[in-house]
């Protein structure tokens, strides 16, 4: 039991700096899209807040386990593969 978890260890100490490399990603490119559609939302042209409001209520209003569910099945079936 022991040396399934020493063996095992490398492995997952190499996921965890994989998720923590990812999440530090998502965040940051979120937070630039997130601030660039603030920015467009208050300031930008009528046609500019109309495309970001309909996309914005798009998002929000498709269930989170649908997002999941085209994120884990849709993607490789484009060929994009994480």
């Amino acid at each position: 039991m022991l040396g399934q978890i020493a063996y095992a260890l490398p492995f997952l100490a190499q996921g965890f700096a994989v998720t923590l490399w990812v999440s530090l990603l998502v965040v940051v490119l979120s937070l630039v899209a997130g601030v660039m559609m603030g920015v467009g939302l208050v300031y930008g042209p009528a046609p500019l807040r109309w495309a970001v409001r309909i996309f914005s209520d798009t998002i929000r209003g498709i269930p989170i386990l649908v997002l999941i569910f085209f994120v884990y099945y849709g993607l490789p079936a484009v060929g994009l593969h994480l």
